[in-house]
């Protein structure tokens, strides 16, 4: 794997563009840690941005850098949000895996997308300058973008659920829900945007449970989310 460096942001944008098959990594943990799917080359952003969590009027930013550790402390990041961080059984790889490799990775068991989803959170990315852009979109399209961080507005009520086998195993299902609808990640599937969505998918069985029995829980999960939200 060949480690393509860059000294600023606007460097590491170039630096994609002479190797498309690059990818930027943080804090490492799904391109170093997976034998699978593993990159050529990657483009580090260790320094290049701020660790931080801020308010910014009425929303709350969190920097991509943040890891999951650093979500859990935080004391301005909302409680749902938090509690999607801590379903991360690994110490080490809480204090690792970051917000923003957790979103570009866009993995069907995503421990945050759901959550952020229901936020309806805005990426804050960086291609050619700085810009902002909804994370629903950002989900169902390639992007080489830089992810900065997100915008969320903290008021919104969110409830959440991750279903898994053991609190150490790999999600079978994590839903979240607001009043901006029920969005949820399925292992052997993808992330949706509605129950009626996944229900229809073609979600594969796998060591996390059969697609039949992953229905069941994404059923199961919008009926105690949306008593949850009501409640």
């Amino acid at each position: 794997m060949e480690k393509v460096t860059a000294a600023t942001l606007s460097e590491c944008f170039l630096k994609k563009k002479e190797f498309p098959s690059a990818r930027y990594i943080a804090g490492g943990t799904e391109d170093l840690r997976l034998k699978a799917d593993r990159p050529s080359a990657v483009i580090p952003l260790t320094g290049l941005i701020e660790r931080k969590a801020e308010v910014r009027g009425e929303e709350v930013f969190l920097s991509s850098a943040l890891t999951f550790s650093d979500l859990e402390s935080s004391p301005i990041v909302p409680a749902p949000l938090k509690e999607a961080a801590g379903k991360m059984a690994s110490r080490a790889l809480k204090n690792a895996a970051t917000l923003g490799g957790n979103i570009a990775s866009r993995r069907a068991d995503s421990y945050l997308i759901p959550v952020l989803l229901a936020y309806g959170a805005k990426l804050v990315v960086f291609s050619d300058r700085e810009k902002t852009c909804e994370l629903s979109k950002y989900v169902n399209r390639s992007c080489d973008c830089i992810i900065l961080g997100v915008l969320i507005d903290p008021l919104v009520k969110v409830v959440t659920r991750r279903e898994s086998l053991t609190s150490s195993s790999h999600a079978a299902v994590t839903s979240a829900m607001s009043g901006k609808g029920y969005f949820t990640a399925v292992s052997g599937g993808s992330i949706y945007s509605s129950a009626e969505e996944a229900l229809s998918a073609d979600i594969k069985d796998d060591i996390t449970g059969s697609a039949a029995y992953k229905k069941y829980l994404v059923k199961e999960n919008y009926e105690i989310l949306k008593e949850a939200l009501n409640g």
